[in-house]
């Protein structure tokens, strides 16, 4: 389930172990985890949470890097 998926402003999870997880996502989950992160920054930004929705922002921008890199390795 993409909620899952979606971080809490309150996780304790290491961001390397985060990042580990995400470097084995296949295509398709990134880009449904991407449809979340931008939600939980929309609703972040509107609870004025500015810090947490750039931290997401910052996420986001991460994960369209990396889906570049895989779409892109797919069609060599």
């Amino acid at each position: 389930d993409i909620m899952d998926m979606v971080l809490l402003p309150d996780e304790k999870v290491p961001y390397g172990a985060r990042r580990k997880e995400r470097e084995e996502m296949p295509p398709e989950e990134i880009e449904q985890l991407i449809l979340g992160l931008e939600d939980e920054m929309r609703l972040a930004a509107e609870d004025l949470r500015f810090e947490y929705a750039a931290r997401l922002r910052d996420e986001i921008a991460d994960l369209r890097k990396r889906l570049r890199r895989a779409t892109a390795g797919e069609k060599r």
